[in-house]
């Protein structure tokens, strides 16, 4: 290797190519060494990636892994027709059991967006139209999602202007933040009549071993026929739907 090529970026990439190939965690030592770099150096770099992010070492233990930033970077890069993929089974079964549209929704970037969705067959069904932009104070995939970012982005969208797309849009932003902090304790959200008249639904976050969320999982229908559904019924079948989306993630991102 040429000092020319041995740039400092190149030994940061060489560092995170390491921990990628080692998901459980690597000392310090070990490392350096699959790096090929000496242990100071390697120390100094890793100080560095943890400083923003994207190496953090495990509580409790001598070794490293990817730091939050990174794992959302992963998390991102894994396309929305990779993601349907994984998800496609999980919405079925969910639109399937409820005869209701069930849906997959993504964080990109500060807005929340439809990604997939699956239809029950037979009968006129409300749905979430793929690629529409969920806000934050009235969809519940948005609440969902939003319930467990950093709170400087949670600060940065309630500070755009809110419309009210029904009389029961919610504007307040304390009244906001006081249901996502009830979404995060519950990992359960709803959207009554806020965004769509007359139509219900509810998602719930999907939360991948690292705890950073990306993505939630929704079922919708028009108000009068959702109801007759028990809500913590509904609320179980999404969970488990999340819960297995979450494990296939891991999987795919070796995040496990």
């Amino acid at each position: 290797m040429t000092d020319q090529v041995d740039t400092p970026l190149e030994r940061y990439a060489r560092i995170l190519e390491v921990l990628a190939a080692s998901p459980a965690g690597m000392t310090l030592t070990r490392i350096a060494e699959a790096a090929q770099l000496q242990t100071g150096a390697a120390h100094r770099l890793l100080n560095s990636l943890c400083a923003v992010d994207l190496a953090a070492r495990q509580d409790g233990r001598k070794t490293y892994v990817f730091g939050p930033r990174m794992l959302r970077v992963c998390h991102l890069a894994l396309t929305p027709p990779s993601v349907i993929a994984l998800a496609t089974a999980g919405l079925h079964e969910l639109a399937r059991a409820h005869g209701e549209t069930a849906f997959l929704a993504k964080l990109t970037g500060s807005e929340v967006g439809s990604v997939a969705m699956e239809v029950p067959q037979g009968g006129s069904k409300a749905y979430v139209q793929p690629g529409r932009v969920m806000p934050l104070h009235a969809a519940a995939s948005a609440k969902a999602i939003f319930a467990f970012q950093d709170p400087a982005l949670v600060d940065r969208v309630l500070a755009q202007p809110r419309t009210k797309f029904t009389p029961d849009t919610k504007l307040d932003e304390s009244e906001i933040r006081a249901e996502l902090r009830q979404v995060q304790a519950r990992r359960f959200a709803v959207c009554d009549n806020e965004l769509d008249p007359g139509v219900l639904s509810y998602a719930v976050p999907v939360i991948p071993g690292n705890g950073h969320v990306v993505y939630a999982v929704g079922i919708c229908g028009l108000s009068e026929r959702l109801r007759t559904c028990p809500r913590e019924n509904l609320r179980q079948s999404l969970l488990k739907a999340s819960s297995n989306l979450a494990r296939k993630l891991e999987r795919v991102f070796a995040l496990d």
